[in-house]
């Protein structure tokens, strides 16, 4: 069975290296893949090309179990890329961890208000940099039970 893979969404390049040396460091077993702006990210989750249903699944693609998003990416911001996922129906139930520099109450209330299942804030730990980012990624790779796929169909309730 493959580790499982989670989707990191972020321009900074200092913030990305410091998660991917904290990843590794970790020995976790899991899979990061990373997305430099939410372009990226839809093209990465299947969403890319307008289709909301998110049916456009290519053979072999990476099926994440969670994504971590930045808010403030060029193009298409974080928020834009959480409609997006909400919005698609194989995605709408995928964890989405706001991975943010912004402690605003506003930004904070809108990222749950959109479907965010967490709002983590960045931060700099000199003894162990990245370690929140591998302790997200725990409980959402071990620790969290998430519905299987039969479970994700609707059901009729009597």
């Amino acid at each position: 069975m493959e580790n499982p893979t989670i989707l990191l969404v972020d321009d900074d390049e200092g913030h990305l290296l410091v998660a991917r040396r904290a990843f590794e460091r970790s020995k976790l077993p899991i899979q990061v893949r990373v997305a430099r702006d939410a372009d990226e990210a839809l093209s990465l989750l299947g969403l890319a090309g307008g289709d909301a249903s998110g049916e456009a699944v290519h053979p072999g693609e990476v099926s994440f179990v969670a994504v971590m998003l930045d808010l403030r990416m060029p193009g298409l911001s974080g928020w834009d890329l959480l409609r997006r996922i909400r919005a698609a129906d194989r995605t709408k139930q995928l964890p989405v961890v706001i991975v943010s520099s912004s402690e605003r109450p506003n930004d904070v209330r809108l990222s749950y208000e959109l479907g965010a299942n967490s709002y983590l804030m960045k931060r700099f730990d000199p003894e162990k940099p990245g370690a929140y980012l591998v302790d997200a990624a725990h409980y959402w790779t071990e620790l969290n039970e998430a519905p299987r796929p039969s479970t994700l169909a609707p059901r009729k309730i009597a």
